[in-house]
């Protein structure tokens, strides 16, 4: 059996199913990354809903350490790759700007909210 094929089938028998959607995996959604004597890297990528995992597999005597700088060089790579080049605008700024809440206001919304049963069917049906 091919090398490839069989770390992947090891790496699927310790993380059978993604994290986030619980499905289950395939050596197809896992990807090699880097080959060397003592180290393997690999994605493995959810394709329903694309969460990422980094993988390092230690051979015979590998350092765990250097497993972990490995792992943790990739996680920010990713995250660059994630970085829009554009700097992020502030949600605030893209809220239609109206008169400020007033005293009265939260007066009125407390009294509201101490009648409201909670059918909001009724309440947006009105």
């Amino acid at each position: 059996m091919d090398s490839d094929v069989t770390m992947k089938r090891i790496v699927l028998d310790r993380m059978e199913r993604c994290s986030v959607c619980h499905r289950n995996f395939s050596t197809d959604d896992v990807h090699i990354i880097n080959r060397q004597p003592d180290m393997w890297t690999m994605l493995v990528e959810c394709t329903d809903c694309h969460a990422r995992n980094f993988v390092a597999a230690l051979m015979n005597d590998g350092d765990p350490s250097e497993a972990r700088l490995a792992l943790r060089r990739l996680s920010e790579s990713a995250a660059r790759e994630l970085k829009p080049d554009t700097p992020a605008t502030d949600p605030a700024d893209t809220l239609p700007k109206g008169a400020p809440v007033s005293s009265a206001d939260v007066a009125d919304m407390h009294t509201f909210l101490d009648a409201f049963d909670g059918d909001f069917k009724q309440l947006f049906s009105r």
